[in-house]
């Protein structure tokens, strides 16, 4: 139900407020504590009933203030007495995001689903608050931020209880307020209030999937016919929740269902995998055969034409054997076939509507062409889309008559390409870009036009001069004639990329873009619009078995951070040269980077003209460097600040893995394909390193690291064999586990922890699963932990391993959406956490543990040990300085860190004074490449910055300012003179090699 106004009580409710008031008082007394209430201490019957009391106490807004109560508070209870609105509680908002996950969840999982969905939406504080139970242990790890593309503003309402992916999808009015229905694979069909999202009625009966459905206004009743794949066909009474029919119509499942008032009776015409196409009447509990072909050829496209007195169905015939596939008309009244149509192609989609009166019907196919006919004769043939390719067509919507818009058609694609073509003269009026991957279906809904003037200013001489007025409407009328108006028509789009998208027909532009279903979404359809409240709707559902109800007129726009158009199956976290990077890939040709510490994004550059499928971070002397494999490019090693590319190759075999390290002179990237094979190349060359390496087979799983000072690379084999390898040479270190000792190696990670070397194992066959941890010096086994087995149909569980300053974790992650953690010392010290989506990747660095899940991504890091503060990223402190936070500036041999120093240091030197270039300053003897290198890795360390103004034509920023001593000023205040010495050398010092004149600054100058 809804709840009422909190602030109205007029004399006839005060009474049966004031009581409502002292029932939910007595309720609550049993958990106050002072002036807080102790939600786990709540009994059944309160945390189910509590937001109902609530709501007739006029307290709800109060109760839904109440984090705790959202935790430990039963979801039905709370949809079903939540308002609905753009006036909204921002706790729930939140609350419906992950609404699917908390039907089901323990307290435990609702808080860190609701504190990772309260960043999310922007909330900081309430998710802090959310690691702060009262009377509980804090959770010894929180969420430090987390992206939030796939959060949208406009979600209104979310459908749970299925328990298999939603294929159908029905809106109806029941008694003037919007339902919808949804259906799927379990069996049930489910009526839900679009408002709330409260449960109405779950009906139960069929005895196999439901594989149609449709909602059918009969007199006072709204009535929904549904089939299920044992050819059943059942009416249910929307208002009541009774089954008023069940007739068994076909002798197999059902694929396409279509409702109609005939002769006065409710009847249903259905097409079902027995190949025969019916016509059944509900209330004389009849079923008539109208057609029969082979069967398997009927797939469900099924269109009706005609008026009540005379109606006829249409409907897809596959090809057969020498028979092409065709479109069949039969009458309903005497179950004649009226025509047939043979195509060169498979029909995939079926659709009749009218244009001037006179019933067409719309046929797209699978080579990428259109047809359109007359519906009666068969007569008049056309043709639209000419140039069309196979997939272009897949999916088609014709609009509901109006009389403001042409006859159009709407078309989605395989590619995710909408298009939409008017059919009178055969054109395309526009192609509407914005999803992914495939488009799955397609709706529309004409917005209501507001109230106008009978005078409209814009068009009357009065407001204008003659001449600008008849110029006026020349245009105006030019433009009718160019191209028909599609008034206030909005399309909607749900895709395989898991969004849906609404589009102004008219001009061709996006509306907005709404996320939060978790899987491909299926269906979407738009609830008539209420003129009178400005507001309109549409509802979808999909794969992660959920219904969302989403407000069209919300244009409200939200931070999303780095927006995954696709689910993220690559990951990788590292410290290149002190900047904490991580770096995605998601199956849309980019190439993602994040800063690790804040989630913001760096840099999104395509990688090449098929998707990425691995990626890895390392450094050169060039700087921070991601290698990327795509099927397209091969291996790709580029700049992460600047994208360019260092080399690529095209290795013989795929490459499934790949991973940076080695020593800082020689870094290497160690790339793993689908033989088996591991191959060493130079990070910043590409050039192999050959060795024994190189010609060890059957690897599975590879990790690099170092042991002190020596960098080392772990192999994992099918056989369970485990074998420590020196990077430098390529030399067996150690075997860890020898061949059959252990499972199939699905996995190894390598990490330095406080304790020592630790690498970690992950063994996966299909009855056993367990993590391995070995001292990577010793050889000792030190734990194993045998994990639960995948379901079938699931993912494969991520592995992880990490440390922080006191012990070293080991992480897993899926195969649904929770990560557990344990001491990989011991196996110990278990700890979960859990997010909003299906986890797929995971990555420890830098003391945090960062993971994607669906589109997002989320970091977390332990309460004992939180990230850095913003004050000490800008700053850190001197002693860490030199060392860590300025990488461009580490105390390390060679040339060009020094030369590094030595620009910064005459900046500071000749601040305040009119002086030369930067280059100048320089001797001869150093070369310009080196010193624009040097400039360049200044800037993008964020230590100076180029400027008109000032001196040398370069300002020093306040991070590079602090690792170098600032020069004295003047006992009198003024700035110090610029230095009288020799011109510097590649080493900071005068240069020694040559006698140069000394520099002497210009006149004026003191």
């Amino acid at each position: 139900m809804n709840a009422p106004p909190e602030d109205v009580d007029d004399e006839s409710t005060a009474p049966h407020r004031r009581a409502a008031q002292r029932v939910f008082d007595l309720l609550t007394a049993e958990v106050a504590d002072g002036d807080a209430l102790r939600w786990d201490r709540a009994s059944p019957y309160l945390l189910r009933h509590a937001a109902e009391h609530a709501a007739e106490a006029g307290r709800l807004d109060s109760l839904l203030g109440d984090w705790e109560f959202l935790v430990h508070g039963d979801a039905r209870g709370i949809l079903s007495s939540s308002p609905a609105g753009p006036q909204d509680h921002t706790s729930l908002a939140v609350y419906r995001t992950s609404l699917a996950r908390h039907a089901a969840a323990r307290p435990a999982q609702r808080r860190h689903i609701l504190a990772v969905d309260a960043l999310r939406h922007q909330h900081p504080d309430i998710s802090r608050a959310l690691y702060a139970p009262p009377g509980e242990q804090n959770p010894p790890w929180r969420c430090a931020w987390s992206t939030a593309a796939n959060v949208s503003p406009a979600l209104r309402a979310s459908f749970t209880g299925h328990s298999r992916p939603l294929n159908h999808l029905a809106v109806a009015s029941v008694d003037g307020e919007p339902f919808a229905v949804t259906a799927g694979a379990d069996e049930t069909v489910r009526l839900f209030h679009a408002n709330t999202g409260a449960l109405h009625h779950a009906w139960k009966g069929h005895t196999g999937g439901v594989t149609a459905l449709a909602s059918h206004a009969h007199g006072s009743h709204t009535l929904v016919v549904t089939a299920d794949t044992h050819g059943w066909l059942r009416v249910w009474n929307a208002r009541t929740g009774r089954a008023s029919w069940a007739i068994k119509a076909h002798d197999g499942s059902v694929t396409g269902l279509r409702t109609l008032l005939h002769e006065g009776h409710l009847c249903a015409v259905s097409v079902g995998q027995d190949g025969t196409l019916r016509v059944t009447d509900f209330e004389r509990e009849r079923s008539q055969v109208l057609l029969t072909t082979a069967p398997g050829t009927l797939g469900g496209l099924l269109a009706l034409a005609g008026a009540p007195s005379r109606p006829i169905a249409l409907t897809a015939v596959s090809a057969m054997g020498e028979e092409p596939a065709q479109v069949v008309a039969v009458g309903l009244r005497d179950g004649c076939a009226l025509y047939s149509l043979p195509f060169t192609a498979e029909v995939t989609g079926l659709e009749c509507g009218e244009s001037d009166g006179v019933p067409v019907a719309v046929a797209t196919l699978s080579d990428g062409t259109g047809r359109l006919w007359h519906a009666f004769t068969g007569g008049s043939p056309r043709t639209f889309s000419h140039r069309g390719r196979p997939g272009d067509l897949d999916v088609l919507h014709l609009p509901a008559e109006n009389d403001a818009d042409p006859f159009v058609a709407v078309t989605g694609g395989a590619d995710g390409t909408i298009r939409i073509w008017d059919l009178r003269t055969e054109e395309r009026l526009h192609q509407l870009e914005g999803h992914h991957r495939a488009v799955l279906s397609l709706a529309s809904v004409h917005l209501p036009y507001p109230a106008q003037d009978d005078a409209d200013p814009e068009l009357d001489e009065r407001h204008m001069d003659r001449s600008a007025f008849r110029q006026h409407v020349r245009s105006v009328t030019q433009r009718r004639r160019t191209r028909p108006t599609l008034g206030r028509l909005i399309v909607l789009s749900s895709s395989a990329d898991d969004t849906v998208r609404s589009w102004d027909a008219d001009s061709g532009k996006e509306l907005d873009t709404y996320t939060g279903h978790t899987g491909p979404v299926r269906r979407v359809a738009a609830f008539d619009p209420m003129a009178d409240s400005g507001l309109w709707k549409a509802v979808s559902c999909g794969d992660d078995a959920t219904g969302r109800v989403w407000d069209l007129s919300d244009r409200t726009e939200h931070i999303a951070g780095a927006v995954h158009p696709g689910r993220i199956e690559a990951l990788a976290s590292a410290t290149p040269r002190g900047r904490p990077l991580l770096v995605t890939a998601c199956g849309d040709h980019r190439l993602r980077v994040l800063d690790n510490l804040t989630g913001s994004l760096l840099s999104a550059r395509m990688a090449g003209d098929s998707p990425v499928h691995a990626v890895a971070l390392g450094a050169t002397r060039e700087g921070a460097v991601s290698a990327s494999v795509s099927s397209g490019k091969g291996i790709v090693v580029r700049l992460v600040d600047t994208g360019a590319v260092l080399w690529s190759r095209r290795p013989d075999n795929p490459v499934i893995a790949v991973s940076a390290g080695g020593s800082s002179r020689r870094p290497v990237l160690v790339t793993l394909d689908s033989q088996g094979l591991a191959q060493m190349r130079e990070l910043g060359s590409g050039r192999p390193r050959s060795g024994p390496l190189s010609r060890y087979e059957g690897v599975s799983a590879l990790a690099l690291g170092r042991i002190r000072d020596t960098p080392v690379v772990v192999t994992g084999r099918a056989d369970g064999e485990i074998v420590l390898w020196n990077l430098a040479s390529g030399a067996v270190r150690r075997v860890l586990s020898p061949a059959g000792a252990s499972p199939r190696v699905n996995a190894v990670r390598f990490v330095t922890g406080p304790s020592g070397p630790r690498v970690a194992s992950q063994h996966l066959r299909a009855d056993h699963h367990s993590v391995r941890v070995t001292d990577a010096e010793t050889g000792r086994l030190l734990s194993t932990v045998r994990l639960g087995v995948p379901a079938e149909g699931e993912g494969t569980p991520v592995l992880g391993l990490g440390s922080t300053p006191d012990r070293t974790l080991v992480a897993v992650g899926g195969p649904n959406n929770e990560v557990r953690m344990w001491d990989a010392d011991t196996g110990g010290g278990s700890t979960e956490l859990w997010l909003p989506d299906t986890i797929q990747a995971l990555s420890f660095d830098n003391r945090m543990l960062t993971v994607s899940y669906g589109r997002e991504l989320a970091a977390f890091a332990p309460a004992a040990h939180p990230p850095p503060s913003d004050e000490e990223k800008e700053a850190p402190p001197r002693s860490e300085q030199r060392t860590t936070a300025s990488p461009t500036l580490a105390r390390r041999r060679g040339n060009r860190s020094a030369l590094q120093e030595t620009l910064l240091k005459l900046l500071l030197e000749w601040e305040g004074h009119d002086g030369p270039s930067l280059a100048s300053l320089l001797c001869r003897h150093v070369p310009s490449r080196a010193v624009k290198s040097a400039i360049r890795a200044l800037i993008q360390g964020r230590l100076i910055r180029p400027t008109r103004t000032g001196s040398l034509g370069y300002a020093i920023e306040p991070r590079g300012r602090a690792l170098i001593r600032p020069v004295e000023s003047a006992g009198d205040g003024r700035a110090p003179s610029p230095p009288l010495q020799k011109l510097r050398g590649i080493h900071g010092g005068p240069c020694v090699p040559c006698s140069h004149r000394r520099f002497r600054p210009p006149a004026g100058c003191h």
